[in-house]
């Protein structure tokens, strides 16, 4: 189904030109057109002659005004399957054509690096004719989204179905997840997140977004710490739901399901340019792969790279020459994955107001901990009795399930990235039923992680660890045993 999506652009128009334009997520440049500029091989050039018309305005340029406004228009893999970039492309520009009025300047991009075909189109903030800025209105994003709906359905595309009017969508991710767990005091944090990932496009513009609506996130570890500055309220992603830790974070971020490898920053040979050159380990720093700068999150010394699954990496030789290319899979073979973890939630579900002392409510937590142990051990027995009935080892089940947990995980970012399409066009809100099929996501995602963890525990039960000779003392001196 067609989706339509719009934000600002402030201060960033010629990168977010280029971005758009770039040749490898756009046939090589055949799929971008503009209304101003018969030359569109030029990016920088494009932006130029933007900034031209915003210099000229006549309510002239702010150093915090908005440049142009960025229009996302996605398609749904089952329409961008069966109908050609180039027909996609065709009415992306009919549809820009209509909502400028030729009045503003466009660029317009189609996209075909991902599962689904979708159209950048970069608007110019100030009209071409008069000099006057474009009036933004509440419900601009709405009539844009109808034109985009006329078009598609005349075309036999799939739409959203409309909503009675006054009524309410759906609820948001985070009353979502804040109905979910019983906590509506993190729904506040959750709904600052959702926005922030939905208009950033990389961690650091992330962060930016956070901090512009009063909250700042730490890296610690491979955890994300959330504060509210305005509460002094620091929450860490394990506590806010599978759809707010790093991983997930930087899928919806990237619009696409995504793999993570993680590196040390000894092994970055040089930046150029917006991307990290980095060498492939085990190659005797012979070899390289290109990581885009915008995917990549620093913690200290410790680089994660999260690349989009379904583009393969090309691998360049030491003098920087194409060599290879290689699927994000095969890069586990050299680069440390990360694996997939379980989001249990850590604080004590005793309420606060059991216990008829603190002494007491301490005793309720020890058997709190007590019994959730005989549940883990009951679960470990129950399956290494399935094991035991379906002739499988250890290893073998382990290999299984955590091909399992993967496929499923894919399956949660790709629902949760759809949702965030979605959640863009209807103010944060979003069909009940899309909820629900990210919560199955979700539920799969966690009881196969948790069958993981049980599997890990039966293997490491199976294979002890041998404890070190013993010295004995001997005539005062010490020695290790003869071997028998």
């Amino acid at each position: 189904m067609a989706v339509v999506k719009m934000n600002q652009i402030k201060t960033t128009l010629a990168k977010s030109v280029r971005y758009i334009a770039d040749p490898d997520k756009t046939r090589g440049g055949a799929l971008v057109s503009s209304n101003y500029s018969d030359d569109v091989t030029d990016a920088g050039l494009l932006a130029d002659r933007m900034m031209r018309t915003l210099d000229d305005a006549a309510t002239s340029r702010r150093a915090d005004g908005v440049l142009a406004h960025h229009v996302i228009q996605s398609f749904s893999p089952e329409d961008s399957a069966r109908m050609t970039p180039e027909r996609l492309h065709e009415l992306g520009v009919r549809f820009a054509d209509e909502i400028t009025g030729g009045e503003y300047q466009y660029v317009i991009a189609t996209h075909v690096d991902r599962g689904h075909t979708h159209n950048h189109i970069i608007i110019c903030a100030a009209s071409q004719l008069t000099g006057r800025r474009m009036r933004v209105r509440k419900d601009m994003l709405a009539r844009w989204r109808t034109v985009s709906d006329r078009i598609c359905l005349e075309e036999g595309l799939t739409v959203l179905p409309e909503r009675p009017r006054g009524q309410r969508y759906g609820v948001s991710l985070a009353e979502l997840y804040a109905s979910a767990k019983g906590d509506a005091v993190k729904t506040r944090i959750r709904a600052v997140i959702d926005m922030a990932a939905a208009g950033s496009h990389d961690f650091d513009s992330f962060r930016r977004l956070l901090g512009d609506h009063g909250m700042r996130a730490t890296v610690r570890g491979r955890h994300l710490t959330f504060h509210d500055t305005a509460s002094g309220m620091k929450v860490r992603d394990v506590r806010l739901g599978r759809a707010y830790d790093e991983l997930n974070i930087m899928a919806r971020i990237g619009r696409g399901t995504v793999t993570a490898i993680s590196f040390n920053r000894r092994l970055v040979a040089r930046r150029d340019g917006d991307m990290l050159l980095v060498w492939i380990p085990g190659t005797g720093r012979r070899q390289t792969i290109a990581v885009p700068a915008t995917r990549v999150v620093r913690d200290g010394d410790t680089y994660r790279a999260y690349l989009p699954k379904a583009d393969p990496v090309t691998v360049m030789d030491g003098r920087g020459r194409y060599a290879c290319r290689m699927d994000t899979g095969e890069l586990h073979a050299h680069f440390a994955p990360l694996p997939i973890r379980s989001m249990g939630f850590p604080q004590s579900s005793v309420p606060e107001s059991f216990g008829r002392s603190p002494a007491h409510r301490r005793w309720l937590e020890m058997r709190e901990r007590q019994f959730a142990r005989l549940d883990e051990l009951t679960d470990r027995l129950n399956l290494a009795s399935r094991l035991a009935r379906r002739g499988l080892t250890v290893a073998q089940a382990l290999a299984e399930t955590d091909r399992r947990l993967q496929d499923a995980h894919d399956a949660f970012q790709a629902a949760l990235v759809a949702l965030d399409e979605t959640a863009s066009q209807h103010d944060g809100t979003v069909p009940a039923g899309l909820l629900e099929e990210l919560k199955r996501h979700e539920a799969r995602v966690e009881a196969l992680a948790h069958e993981r963890d049980l599997l890990r525990s039966l293997d490491a039960q199976a294979s002890p660890i041998q404890a070190p000779p013993v010295q004995r003392r001997t005539g005062g001196r010490h020695r290790t045993p003869d071997p028998v």
